[in-house]
């Protein structure tokens, strides 16, 4: 369960993406508990069996670029986080002890990488940025931080990665900059860094370093880099008597054409010697992550959207064990991955924001090359904006809509987890709004002129169904619809029924079948898998579109809002417009899915609209500070706002009763209104003024309790005008639209500009 400064309300659920970078995840402890960054929060996961859900989450100022637990000596996390911030502030975060976390120093510029150790009883922390400076600070055991070193890349350059370890005692720190290069450094208490090696061979940046050590005088040292390729250099105490020769300039080449370079260098426990002692290639792509694992064995992570795992064997030789990721889809690389504290996982995070890991059934990682390695599900999230979500009528699901360009739909999995059970629009525009028609449909809008109809598959509610272990609501009307992609040449989802793919039609990816709607064959993206557990990310990407089966023309702009009736027999609609006729609303007929109405009367966009509770009135607010309300049978206009009703940009709106609703606006206020049954005269009632600006309001239709959304993240659930609770910092930024779920459960979504959905409930 997610921390909260309410005693009443408490947050469900939380989802965000994981920004990229290859800094920006961790894992650590025996727990196996998980840090990230999403957005402006640093989130904390923790692992219970084979599944992770969020448990705390501290926000911040600034968006979160790095995260790392600090280690001890042996890698094993402790209990503290430290991260990074794009305005180049390091802090260092105790999950279980602190609210608030201690600023360790402060770049000029973004933090690009950070690493740390617990040594001697203070926590060491190197922190490299944009300004081409990297420090290293101390966090002593009396709580005290004491800058240590720092050191100017020279021309202006970057340290794009680095890693830090103890040797003989003292600090050894790797650092990899823009010149491809990777320097060892030797850091003592006093503070003085000094420079003992210079490391050449990779070809492009290195954007991943880690040591391990294989005994209490030697280290191996993993480099990834862009190059494609993987170097393993061995650290070990110089024995002057040894007959292997050692180079102290690079100028030895293999046959195979790499560069291969012996040197020493001195510490205070003697003189050691830097070797190459492999070059592994297997990815076809840049290396962008190297993690050691507690068993010895190597992980890598790679653009080509695949992860290895390589393992040394009797013969010293470094191979291939497991190879798991993606092959072919429109998903893009891996920035970085990890493996759990038994070995038994890895996890990988990737472009756009998705964790994707895998697990040996058994949890004995020794076997990996048995390849029983599955995936499992994983938490996730939208990486953009989330503008508008919507709740089915049976309250089975969520639907949001973000700029992202897509729209997932979340649902519960072993009765208290939420979980992505389906991504059903995946769009080449920032979606705007959404609004459900019924248990298997919904209208959406983005950033074009037009809005777009979808349906439920039967692949979805028999799998939905299968997760949850709930009958779902809806599924007969979509019995014939298996499934959607979206042809070679084409812009929308169609429909895939099974006589689509019966002949010669395949239910594998890249199979064949033949459309009706063209002459020519065309590639089916589409799988219909059946599933007892939430959809892993491959499969979202693939195998969970509905299709698109209607589209409606009309806006002379981009759509900015819609809803449905209650009934979903009336669709109303509004678009970008700093003009009366195109701040116009429409209203659609979806019985015959034709423009029944224009209703003219704002002179700006209307931000919101909603139907009253008999479908008999829609209540529209906008821009211009006016509210309007409607007589939808005849499609007239009943009232008006009076002057100066409200100061500043009416937000939002939502009804009580068919006799009473709220609006809420840029001048901080909550305001009711009333009638007495003439819908032609309505009189304000009481209103509450918030400190900050009101963004979002939902009345929840069983018990009446209004929630309401703020520009500074806090959601708040009122009784009438008097604020009954709040949840502080619900999201980072404003939240953009609230929604309570159907049937009286007490809870209530919210969507924020920070790309977070958050669940809490009463």
């Amino acid at each position: 369960m997610l921390v909260s400064d309410s005693k009443k309300m408490r947050c469900v659920f939380r989802s965000i993406a994981c920004n990229r970078g290859t800094c920006t995840a961790d894992i650590g402890g025996s727990d196996d508990r998980m840090v990230y960054g999403g957005g402006n929060t640093v989130i904390i996961l923790s692992r219970t069996g084979q599944s992770y859900t969020a448990t705390n989450h501290l926000q911040t100022t600034s968006t979160v670029k790095c995260t790392v637990w600090v280690r001890n000596k042996c890698g094993a996390a402790t209990a503290a986080v430290v991260f990074g911030c794009e305005d180049g502030t390091v802090l260092l975060w105790r999950p279980d002890l602190d609210k608030t976390p201690v600023t360790l120093c402060q770049h000029g510029k973004s933090i690009i990488y950070l690493s740390s150790i617990e040594h001697e009883g203070s926590v060491i922390v190197i922190s490299s940025g944009g300004d081409s400076v990297v420090m290293v600070t101390r966090f002593s055991a009396e709580e005290k931080v004491e800058p240590l070193a720092s050191l100017t890349i020279p021309k202006n350059g970057f340290c794009l990665s680095h890693s830090l370890t103890t040797l003989g005692g003292g600090l050894l720190a790797a650092l990899a900059t823009d010149d491809s290069a990777i320097t060892l450094y030797s850091i003592s208490k006093d503070g003085e860094i000094t420079s003992l090696a210079k490391l050449k061979g990779h070809e492009n940046w290195v954007r991943g370093l880690d040591f391990r050590a294989p005994s209490p005088d030697t280290l191996i040292l993993a480099s990834g880099s862009q190059d494609n390729y993987i170097r393993l250099w061995r650290i070990s105490p110089h024995d002057p008597t040894s007959p292997e020769p050692v180079v102290e300039q690079p100028a030895v080449e293999d046959h195979t054409g790499f560069k291969l370079k012996e040197t020493l260098f001195e510490l205070p426990t003697g003189t050691h010697r830097v070797s190459v002692e492999s070059v592994l290639l297997g990815h076809e792509n840049w290396v962008s992550s190297v993690r050691w694992m507690a068993n010895g064995k190597l992980l890598s992570a790679s653009m080509d959207k695949t992860l290895i795992i390589w393992q040394q064997d009797s013969a010293g030789l470094w191979t291939e064990d497991v190879h798991v990721g993606e092959v072919g889809g429109n998903n893009l690389g891996l920035f970085g991955a990890f493996p759990s504290h038994s070995s038994d996982m890895v996890i990988s995070h990737g472009f756009q924001g998705a964790f994707q890991a895998w697990i040996k059934p058994d949890g004995n990682a020794a076997e990996a090359g048995d390849g029983k390695w599955r995936g499992i599900p994983m938490p996730g999230g939208h990486f953009g904006p989330v503008k508008d979500l919507s709740w089915a009528p049976s309250g089975d699901y969520l639907l949001t809509a973000s700029c992202d360009q897509s729209v997932r739909v979340l649902s519960i999995w072993r009765g208290n987890q939420w979980y992505e059970m389906a991504r059903s629009q995946v769009h080449g525009h920032d979606m705007s709004c959404i609004s459900t028609l019924s248990d298997n449909m919904y209208v959406s809008g983005s950033e074009e002129k037009v809005l777009r109809v979808f349906q439920a598959t039967s692949t979805f509610f028999k799998n939905l169904s299968a997760i949850t272990g709930r009958d779902m609501v809806g599924a007969a009307a979509s019995e014939n619809i298996l499934g959607a992609h979206v042809p070679a040449l084409g812009l929308s989802n169609k429909v895939l029924t099974p006589q689509d793919l019966e002949g010669g039609g395949r239910v594998d990816h890249g199979g064949t079948a033949t459309s009706k709607d063209y002459d020519i064959p065309y590639q089916v993206a589409f799988a219909p898998v059946s599933l007892t557990e939430p959809p892993l990310e491959e499969v979202l990407l693939q195998n969970t579109l509905w299709p698109e089966v209607h589209k409606l023309y009309g806006h002379g702009y981009e759509v900015y809002q819609c809803t449905a009736s209650h009934d979903g027999a009336l669709i109303a609609s509004s678009c970008k417009a700093s003009k009366q006729k195109y701040a116009a609303v429409l209203l659609w007929e979806t019985g015959k899915w034709g423009k029944v109405a224009e209703l003219v009367h704002h002179n700006l966009t209307v931000t919101r609209m909603k139907f009253s509770p008999d479908d008999r009135y829609l209540l529209t607010v906008s821009r211009d500070r006016d509210w309007v309300v409607w007589d939808v049978p005849s499609r007239s206009l009943l009232a008006v706002s009076p002057p100066k009703s409200h100061a500043r940009i009416i937000w939002d709106c939502a009804w009580l009763t068919d006799l009473s609703f709220v609006t809420v606006a840029r001048d901080k206020k909550l305001r009711f209104w009333n009638t007495t049954g003439e819908k032609t005269s309505w009189t304000a009632g009481v209103e509450k003024v918030f400190e900050q600006s009101v963004t979002a309001v939902d009345v929840c239709p069983v018990t009446g309790m209004v929630g309401v959304g703020l520009e500074s993240g806090d959601v708040c659930v009122c009784e009438g005008a008097e604020e009954r609770d709040r949840v502080v910092g619900c999201v980072v930024g404003s939240v953009n639209t609230v929604q309570w779920r159907p049937g009286g459960r007490g809870q209530l979504a919210a969507a924020g500009e920070d790309g977070s959905v958050v669940i809490v409930e009463m």
